[in-house]
């Protein structure tokens, strides 16, 4: 459906770059959602409205929830339980920073959970408050921190991407967590508890983590990590065999070796560039973007430069989605330079990517997140900014597509067998003669540090019908089921078959 109450400020610009199209993106309700020093975010509907609320993780210890009623957002932290939730006193702990935000129903009792990580900025031992907070959603626009209780308050650690994901293919969502100052942490979920089993399944990279990305890399039905590691440290690729993991990116030349203490991998973020079915890589580096494509058998080109993305900088977040409905998926990336934003929206023309940003869109240093939240047909896009004394600070820009592009979209969830959001599925399209459109990820978490749970969003050349298929990865395997005949403009859900 349409939303048609909006609040918006109308700001838009001609593109910088060449494009075919216009950019037009507008700040949306700046007298809420403009907040300062904030860092990452995940979209998703925590009260099962059918529209997209989002979580907003702030520097000093802040994490601000905005409920979406009919396009216009509220902020309900206060009500809701959050707030100022890893401090007790601004100026004694202002060096705690909440870095990594995810949403998951862990329990899977309908409700969407959230996870928050923390990071301590400061010298000497970390407080009490540094550590991981997991928020149970009680069904009535309420939380209950329950981090301990559960087993992941992880203290002390400098958690970044977190990511929710079935692991075992038991059912439930277990949860990864990238740790920037120690070893990574893979807690199984157990019903009452989670345990953290790491390093028992060789998962517990002790390398500077910051960004993660679970998908089905070689397609042998089982979700395998690509780890982007700062410091000058080498990045990984964990291949998954029967629940064990093994480095492969040296094998893959994906590792990365040779760099200086100040560059790395940061964030990464999966789809499929090209249309050609297989997943591929964006990584945000201090250094050289990398694009890697890959040949759905498990290896791996680089061709950043080669397919027109530039920008060796500061690269923090970066997140894949098709802003004009052409169907070839753009990607966004966040830069900074001096603690100033440098932005980057690399347009993709079936022949390479262009740089289309506008100056309203340039206002984000870390996390970034794409996602219809008016439910028109186009993405809209939330940025963070933490560091940017002159550049306006806002969190969502709406897309401003006109209606013909619009309604050249399709957008799906897909649901597991038990009716819970299945991340790492793949979503494919194809036209009526049976020719592959496009593929997407169910997001496990990118843009650093940040996550959504929502419809995946495809653009497509016409308003034809097609077959969306699903590919499930279970403890049986690549599970694949069609529907056919599903009719462009709309947002469907694909449940598994049991």
């Amino acid at each position: 459906m349409r939303f048609t109450a909006l609040a918006v400020l109308a700001v838009s610009f001609p593109a910088i770059a060449s494009a075919a199209e216009a950019v037009n993106f507008e700040i949306v309700q700046p007298d809420v959602l403009a907040g300062t020093d904030a860092l990452s975010s995940a979209w998703a509907d925590y009260d099962n409205d059918g529209d997209l609320d989002l979580a907003v993780a702030f520097e000093y210890g802040i994490v601000k929830l905005f409920q979406n009623n009919d396009g216009v957002f509220a902020d309900v932290s206060a009500k809701a339980g959050l707030g100022t939730v890893a401090r007790a006193d601004a100026e004694a702990l202002k060096p705690i920073e909440v870095r990594s935000s995810a949403w998951g129903d862990y329990d899977g009792d309908g409700h969407l959970d959230l996870y928050v990580g923390t990071r301590f900025a400061g010298v000497g031992t970390p407080p009490t408050l540094n550590r991981s907070y997991l928020f149970h959603n009680n069904g009535d626009g309420t939380f209950a921190e329950v981090a301990a209780k559960m087993g992941v308050d992880a203290p002390a650690a400098s958690v970044r991407q977190a990511s929710f994901i079935d692991l075992d293919g038991d059912g439930d969502l277990d949860l990864f967590m990238a740790d920037r100052n120690g070893a990574n942490r893979m807690f199984r979920n157990d019903g009452a508890v989670f345990v953290d089993i790491a390093e028992k399944v060789g998962l517990a990279d002790k390398r500077f983590t910051v960004g993660v990305c679970w998908f089905d890399m070689d397609k042998d039905g089982d979700l395998d990590a690509f780890v982007a590691n700062q410091d000058g440290g080498t990045d990984a690729f964990y291949k998954n065999d029967k629940g064990m993991f093994t480095d492969v990116a040296a094998r893959l030349g994906m590792d990365r070796p040779g760099r200086a203490k100040d560059e790395g991998g940061v964030g990464c973020s999966v789809s499929d560039y090209d249309n050609d079915g297989n997943l591929d890589i964006f990584v945000a580096t201090y250094g050289d973007n990398l694009l890697y494509r890959g040949d759905g058998k498990g290896a791996f080109t680089e061709v950043a430069q080669k397919q027109g993305i530039t920008g060796h900088g500061h690269n923090v977040g970066a997140s894949w989605g098709d802003f004009d409905n052409d169907g070839f998926v753009d990607i966004f990336v966040a830069d900074y330079h001096d603690d100033e934003p440098v932005n980057r929206l690399y347009r993709n023309t079936g022949n390479g990517f262009v740089d289309v940003i506008t100056p309203v869109m340039n206002g984000s240093d870390h996390g970034v997140q794409w996602a219809d939240y008016d439910g028109d047909g186009d993405l809209d896009l939330s940025l963070t900014n933490a560091f940017s004394k002159t550049v306006a600070r806002h969190v969502l820009l709406r897309n401003g597509l006109d209606a013909a592009a619009r309604a050249k979209s399709l957008q799906v969830m897909v649901r597991d067998s038990k009716g819970k959001y299945a991340p790492g599925a793949e979503v494919r399209l194809f036209n009526k003669a049976g020719k592959l459109l496009a593929t997407r990820l169910v997001n496990t978490g990118d843009g650093y540090n940040s996550q959504s749970v929502s419809p995946i969003h495809f653009g497509l050349a016409s308003s034809e019908p097609v077959t969306v298929e699903v590919t499930y990865i279970t403890a049986k395997g690549r599970l694949t089921q069609r529907e056919t005949g599903v009719q462009p403009g709309k947002i469907v859900t694909v449940k598994q078959k049991p």
